[in-house]
């Protein structure tokens, strides 16, 4: 409570979600013997516009998954993780979720399947309010076992005061909740918890289980009552004079010490490339600059990630900026799909520039080397390639590109 009375005292304004968080609003399941390939389950009662919607699923057929989930007033979800095999060759699960939602009515969440399980299907739904209504999800982790101690394996939260939302499905043995969770469904000997926790750390989804193999879901979610640090109000980058230049800019800023410049070759992999200092306290237009160094890759992807003077951290939104080797426009390989005796290609590229094609199956074999200095290549292959989908490398020393074909007969 004085927290809250802090807050309303610093903001009259605007300010008095932050002081509720996030909310349970409703948990339901439902369980089908049935081999219908899609399953559905109506809330209890009405959703409130604005929340947050999470969806486990799971069924006892491993060659089949979900195709997408709906509900009847046409909000959007997203897979969070899944799908996961477990309890041996037997069962698998999904884990979704929808953000911001429509709400005004009685929502009723239909899984659609990609074909009909042997025998059973089952879905656990849960509302929370107090969620920001832009993309709420941080962390997530699924892991499998059959011990005891059930857990859903950790990871790190880049907000404070996150939601963190854990499911756990049995195969046998009665399943109980995790310490400094609150449970929200026992339907089925299974559990859904969830717990609201204040700092940044690393956290899990944890349970009990009196024996048998078990699954175990982890999503966080990012609350609507933090103060964020900084308003960043653009983040972007262009080529100039071969560099990259990126450029950012924040409306307020509350205890920012710097920013930490990552990037990016493929998206998933991240290397801090350099820091920018913040300007701590303002509530006026900051504009920043950073470059970095031209990459031979075609694309790279940037992040922002800023840190409070306390030491805490959040990132924000990724962009990706085409590289300043702006001569390489194309590369063109064909016939796709291939017969697997040849594979001819054209590549723009400076006069005279040597470059190495590299050709690999879907396992990394390389199965053929060649280097050229003309824009159009052949390739004859000393032994016909089997059907399958193979990998182009092309690379020099100012750029790298690959390109998928198919060989097929």
């Amino acid at each position: 409570m004085k927290n809250c009375i802090a807050l309303l005292s610093i903001f009259i304004l605007g300010s008095l979600n932050h002081c509720f968080g996030q909310t349970h609003v409703q948990t339901t399941t439902k369980f089908q013997m049935t081999t219908g390939s899609s399953i559905a389950m109506a809330f209890g009662s009405a959703s409130t516009t604005g929340n947050l919607i999470v969806v486990h699923i799971d069924w006892d057929k491993q060659s089949i998954h979900v195709n997408s989930v709906t509900d009847n007033k046409g909000n959007t979800y997203h897979n969070i993780n899944g799908p996961t095999n477990w309890n041996g060759v037997n069962y698998r699960a999904e884990l979704w979720y929808a953000y911001n939602i429509t709400g005004g009515a009685i929502l009723t969440i239909t899984a659609n399947l990609s074909g009909a399980p042997t025998s059973f299907s089952q879905i656990y739904i849960s509302e929370y309010s107090g969620i920001v209504t832009t993309n709420p999800l941080d962390q997530n982790s699924v892991n499998i076992g059959n011990t005891a101690a059930v857990s859903s394996g950790a990871k790190t939260t880049t907000s404070t005061n996150e939601l963190i939302y854990g499911v756990s499905i049995g195969a046998s043995g009665l399943l109980t909740t995790g310490a400094g969770f609150t449970n929200r469904s026992s339907a089925n000997q299974n559990i859904v918890e969830d717990k609201k926790v204040s700092p940044t750390g690393s956290y899990s989804a944890n349970f009990t289980s009196a024996g048998g193999n078990w699954i175990a879901q982890m999503a966080t979610f990012v609350s609507s009552n933090i103060i964020l640090p900084i308003n960043l109000l653009s983040f972007t980058g262009q080529c100039e004079n071969s560099n990259i230049i990126l450029n950012w800019s924040t409306g307020s800023e509350t205890n920012n010490n710097y920013f930490t410049v990552e990037r990016s070759e493929d998206g998933y992999n991240w290397k801090a490339i350099g820091t920018v200092k913040g300007a701590g306290n303002s509530s006026i237009t900051q504009n920043y600059s950073f470059t970095a160094d031209k990459s031979t890759d075609e694309i790279s992807y940037f992040r922002l990630k800023q840190t409070d003077l306390d030491g805490e951290f959040k990132y924000f939104n990724i962009i990706q900026v085409s590289n300043c080797n702006s001569y390489i426009s194309t590369l063109n390989i064909y016939p796709n799909p291939s017969n697997g005796q040849s594979l001819h290609g054209v590549i723009n590229l400076k006069a005279n520039e040597s470059y190495s094609i590299e050709v690999s199956d879907n396992t990394g074999k390389i199965v053929s080397r060649f280097v050229s200095t003309q824009p159009q290549f052949s390739i004859n292959f000393s032994q016909v390639l089997q059907p399958g989908v193979y990998y182009a490398r092309v690379y020099s020393a100012n750029f790298s590109k690959v390109v998928g074909f198919i060989v097929a007969r």
